[in-house]
């Protein structure tokens, strides 16, 4: 594995198998005052300010031992090091799932996702991963091993220090262990792809789902050069005109299903939908990989977030504005969050359309994350929005954590 991180390469790359190692790696790395950066399956390493200093890589990879799933209490405590595909295949044995999506689970790790708080798409009807986490065991910067919550739901008390770790992306402490509160793998899955010629009708339509009588297990509408591809690889052909396009992924008994779909076909009809299909099989897998490929395999990637109406308008207008550099976004509508990606080779383009980006996000009341860019580029922004005057309460609790500052430096919220 490449262990670099914005063109910095560590001196010394350490992989601890248990948790005595991984504090004794901490411990020593802090004696001698050299920097960590906990590196899980790297799907993710490329969210963060350029480090300071880099001395070790902390790869969590191999902290694999514990796996303890209780189908009874639909809990499980996994180590940090297990791939997130891994575990899903291991719970579904028992007709049981995570209530969250990773994207490239093959190679996820759960403590990277949880570190990451990572997106998926079935936050728009289950939430986050912050949501599930009802424990955790971590390992501060001077090797002291602590626990957080407890590993079935009933069990839970004291404070939720593991929020705090959770989306803190290994700056206050190293993720070992991880308890969660588990979901029902549903009998029945199915697909529905609707596109538009009118960015506002697509959004009422997305609104109307969730004032149904029912919530959809994910709902992304696309826009941007990612949408024409989309509706021809279901096998429809998509015309000039064609302004959004709206995926739906409905889950439950067969008969809850079908009934979800043919509401979707009235709410779709209603809202004046140009096109409608829905999916089989393949072309249900390839949809949804051809948006997780649009937002992994892109150059540049923008997040932005706030209230769902805010997110959908902006996202239509940045991918209008931004069409001769094919600009595409994926909202997750439900969840007020979009994805806006384009591959830049022009360093000088790129960095127009980010900061362009950026600037029509602050200027609507959006908070944003640039989750992939070029160096070069990250080396002028901070790569998260600005937090207010949150952010002196965060400098102290690092501090309170990692005094010597030495995990992840310079990485997170405000270059802490």
């Amino acid at each position: 594995m490449d262990y670099s991180v914005d063109g910095l390469v560590p001196t010394t790359i350490e992989s601890p198998k248990t948790l005595d190692e991984l504090s004794g790696c901490l411990a020593e790395a802090t004696g001698t005052k050299q920097s960590v950066i906990p590196w899980g399956g790297g799907t993710r390493m490329c969210i963060g300010n350029v480090p300071r200093a880099y001395d070790v890589a902390l790869d969590t990879t191999n902290l694999i031992n514990t796996l303890e799933h209780v189908p009874g209490d639909m809990t499980v405590v996994v180590d940090a090091g297990v791939r997130v595909k891994q575990l899903e295949d291991v719970l579904a044995k028992s007709g049981q799932r995570l209530a969250f999506e990773i994207k490239r689970s093959n190679d996820s790790t759960i403590g990277g996702a949880v570190a990451s708080n990572a997106s998926g798409r079935r936050q728009s009807s289950t939430g986050g991963i912050r949501d599930w986490v009802i424990g955790m065991q971590i390992v501060l910067p001077d090797g002291t091993v602590t626990k957080s919550g407890g590993r079935v739901v009933k069990n839970v008390q004291g404070y939720e220090l593991h929020r705090l770790h959770t989306g803190a992306f290994g700056t206050l402490g190293v993720i070992s262990q991880v308890a969660l509160k588990l979901q029902p793998l549903p009998t029945e899955s199915q697909s529905v792809l609707t596109w538009f010629d009118d960015l506002e009708a697509a959004s009422k339509m997305g609104a109307g789902l969730y004032n149904s009588v029912f919530t959809p297990e994910a709902t992304s509408s696309v826009q941007g050069s990612a949408l024409i591809p989309l509706i021809e690889l279901c096998g429809e052909q998509a015309s000039a005109d064609v302004k959004s396009a709206v995926l739906v992924r409905v889950s439950g008994g067969v008969r809850s299903v079908e009934r979800q779909v043919n509401e979707i076909k009235v709410i779709s009809g209603t809202n004046g939908s140009i096109g409608f299909a829905v999916l089989d099989k393949a072309a249900n897998d390839s949809a949804w990989k051809t948006i997780e490929s649009q937002e992994v395999d892109s150059t540049l990637s923008v997040r932005i977030t706030a209230r769902n109406q805010t997110v959908t308008e902006l996202a239509g207008r940045l991918t209008s504005q931004y069409s001769e550099d094919e600009v595409s976004a994926v909202t997750d509508l439900g969840f007020g969050a979009a994805t806006l990606t384009c591959t830049l080779k022009n360093l000088e383009r790129e960095s127009a359309v980010a900061n362009g980006i950026i600037d029509a996000a602050q200027k609507s009341g959006c908070s944003y994350t640039v989750e992939n860019c070029s160096t070069d580029l990250k080396k002028s922004l901070d790569v998260f929005s600005e937090v207010g005057p949150a952010i002196e309460l965060m400098r102290r609790v690092k501090n309170q954590y990692d005094p010597t500052s030495l995990l992840n430096p310079g990485r997170f919220v405000g270059k802490i």
